[in-house]
């Protein structure tokens, strides 16, 4: 039994944890951006792709946004037809129930206060679907032209970063050639300077293999010398390109952040539509409701009731009481 209860509460020791850990840890970048993208520098081959990547992020959270509010908008829609039905049902047993007087119309008219929720809910509905369903649709559709299956904007974007990037990347590949050139000849250098050390050390060599020896050396010396030069000379060009490579790479990113920053305000416009749709002012149920319901129990009247009842059933009827009849 112990072992049970020490069991269970370590499992509710680690949820715990979860759920104190995971809303925040979803939040973090290697979250977010779970790619081969995070942790590298943006310049890098293929690293542009985080931020194409974020690009059609960006219209998948429009897609997502307005269907999530479509739901919003059919719940509510439900919710008053529910509302109604509940309403129209409910009159009807109150009706043919035994309650009578301030008790009875109080009662009808609280049922009646609170189907006034499904006007309310019918004008959040038209409210989100104007405001926040409908602008959305059109910023999507604004932005975010289709062409063969392909949003138009991002691959623009896509297409800039792959033109500057093209040179960047015959770059990468000569000094990547230069350094393997270098590095092949310099361990023939080492092999030949380590042939050389033991042939020189070795008192049975002849002159002319410590000369072919010596000879080797030279020959691997210089070849190495040449890789070095052309492996330093390709690094040299690397570093006088790199300022305006970078320059043209960030241009493009700029680019991205912009259209990135225009989705995120209609974001926020859209967050603040949904609080007024919400929330609105301009909701005259709202008042409407809490009036019905003030009237609802301002009118119930307790003691009229009893009164009501004592004047018809109670003690102020006229009791019959026996009396001595004699036979007629």
């Amino acid at each position: 039994m112990k072992s049970s209860i020490h069991l269970l509460r370590s499992k509710l020791q680690f949820f715990l944890r979860v759920q104190c850990i995971s809303p925040q840890s979803q939040t973090t970048p290697e979250r977010t951006l779970s790619n081969p993208w995070f942790g590298k520098g943006f310049c890098e081959p293929d690293q542009y792709k985080a931020a194409i990547e974020r690009c059609s992020g960006g219209y998948k959270s429009c897609e997502l946004g307005i269907d999530l509010y479509k739901d919003l908008a059919k719940i509510l829609e439900n919710h008053s037809a529910a509302l109604r039905q509940w309403s129209t049902a409910s009159q009807k047993q109150i009706v043919h129930s035994s309650e009578f007087g301030t008790t009875k119309k109080s009662w009808l008219n609280s049922i009646r206060a609170v189907e006034k929720l499904a006007e309310s809910n019918d004008f959040i509905r038209e409210n989100v679907q104007k405001t926040v369903i409908d602008k959305m649709t059109s910023y999507k559709n604004e932005n975010y032209g289709k062409s063969f299956l392909q949003v138009k904007k991002i691959k623009e974007f896509e297409k800039e970063f792959k033109k500057v990037q093209r040179t960047w990347l015959d770059t990468l590949d000569k000094i990547n050639d230069a350094k393997q050139s270098f590095h092949v000849a310099k361990r023939k250098l080492q092999i030949a300077q380590n042939a050389e050390n033991i042939i020189k050390t070795d008192v049975g060599s002849s002159d002319d293999q410590i000369s072919k020896a010596k000879l080797n050396v030279e020959t691997r010396q210089k070849e190495t010398d040449r890789c070095k030069s052309k492996y330093e000379n390709s690094i040299n060009e690397m570093e006088k390109a790199k300022p305006d490579y970078q320059k043209q790479m960030f241009r493009i990113l700029e680019s991205t952040d912009d259209f990135e920053r225009k989705r995120l305000n209609h974001f926020n416009l859209t967050f603040n539509a949904l609080q007024q749709a919400v929330l609105s002012e301009k909701n005259k149920w709202r008042d409407e409701i809490v009036d019905a319901f003030k009237k609802a129990i301002d009118g119930h009247n307790i003691e009229a009731d009893i009164a009501f009842f004592n004047t018809n059933y109670g003690k102020d009827t006229k009791t019959i009481w026996p009396k001595f009849e004699d036979l007629n």
